[in-house]
């Protein structure tokens, strides 16, 4: 850690590099273990680095229909997961299955796990817990060979993102997410912090926890992110659940979990963080949101509530739509633009002109 401040203060922070970003990144480690104010220690390279780096706008493309308009209108931030992504590798975690097949006999093999299930199962012989490990091994060990994609999955399905762009003027981003510039654009403002308002429950009921949100900018790469570590304390923490499970060891369950704390639990945002180099020129930011809400994580459309601060209209939108979203605009008092072209500038972009 104290090399990569060293860089930073080298090179600067407003002008820090793609390899400095990315092991200022990858260098975050924060076991579940830790105390509140270590934890908090941890974060504090990306904190400082949002607090310079963060544009003063990130740009959300978005097509013309009832839900897209209703959200704008409600000031809501929808949230997606990984599997409903255009990019079929996002939020897929990529593991060594081998070297997960190894921890997991280690784990079983483990002397704390066997004695704890000494004592728990009513003092069973440590020979016959040895054998139900070993088949228990044996079970999971061919389930993870025929079938690991509940695993690969898992973060796919379960975080909700919302991704931006720095960039406003690519007629990229408007053909591929604003329906070839017949939808819009919106703007927000995340410095200082700023991600949402957490009162994003239908219900509007009062919530006992309250949301996380997380922004960072994606890291472009040619290889997948190894997230082997990650995804073996999941594994194991499978076979926990299994073996309570089996042993009707419910109320024990916060023990045993106790065994395999998390060994670092900014890798889920380090997962979301990686896409390929072919992505590269989207430019794009992330969001990341949790919540233990079950009616957040219930919605088919769940959303955070985050007010824009612009709206830009494509240049082909239809009549309609320009005049409903014009209205909306007028009522949240923030100001429209409409994307036009030069057709006498060599460059491939468009410039939004306030109308």
């Amino acid at each position: 850690m104290l090399v990569l401040y060293i860089k930073i203060l080298v090179h600067g922070v407003g002008v820090m590099t793609d390899q400095i970003y990315n092991e200022m990144i990858h260098s975050i480690i924060v076991p579940a273990n830790l105390s509140i104010e270590e934890q908090v220690k941890r974060y504090q390279p990306l904190t400082e680095f949002l607090q310079t780096e963060t544009p003063k706008q990130l740009y959300r493309f978005r097509q013309c229909n009832e839900w897209s308009i209703f959200a704008f209108d409600q000031d809501q931030l929808g949230v997606t997961p990984g599997y409903k992504m255009n990019d079929d590798f996002d939020a897929l975690l990529y593991f060594d299955k081998d070297l997960i097949k190894d921890n997991l006999r280690h784990f079983l093999n483990d002397l704390q796990v066997i004695q704890s299930l000494r004592e728990y199962m009513g003092q069973t012989e440590a020979s016959q817990i040895t054998i139900f490990a070993d088949q228990f091994y044996n079970v999971m060990a061919q389930q993870l060979d025929e079938n690991s994609d509940y695993i690969s999955n898992l973060i796919q399905r379960k975080i909700n993102f919302a991704s931006f762009s720095e960039h406003i003027s690519s007629a990229d981003m408007w053909g591929y997410y604003a329906d070839s510039s017949q939808g819009f654009a919106l703007s927000y403002d995340f410095r200082n912090g700023n991600y949402t308002v957490c009162d994003s429950c239908r219900t509007k009921s009062q919530c006992p926890t309250s949301k996380s949100c997380t922004l960072a900018r994606i890291i472009y790469d040619d290889v997948r992110f190894d997230a082997t570590s990650y995804a073996t304390w999941l594994f194991q923490r499978d076979v926990l659940q299994r073996m309570v499970m089996e042993k009707n060891l419910y109320s024990l369950w916060n023990y045993f979990e106790n065994l395999i704390p998390c060994p670092d639990m900014f890798m889920i945002t380090k997962i979301l963080l990686h896409k390929a180099s072919a992505w590269k020129h989207e430019k794009e930011w992330r969001l990341i949101c949790t919540c233990n809400s079950p009616d957040f994580m219930q919605q088919e459309f769940p959303y955070a509530t985050k007010r824009p601060t612009a709206i830009y209209l494509g240049r082909k939108i239809s009549p309609i739509y320009e005049k409903i979203l014009r209205h909306i605009a007028v009522e949240k008092n923030i100001p429209v633009y409409k994307m036009t072209l030069n057709n006498h500038e060599s460059s491939y972009k468009l410039y939004p002109e306030i109308s």
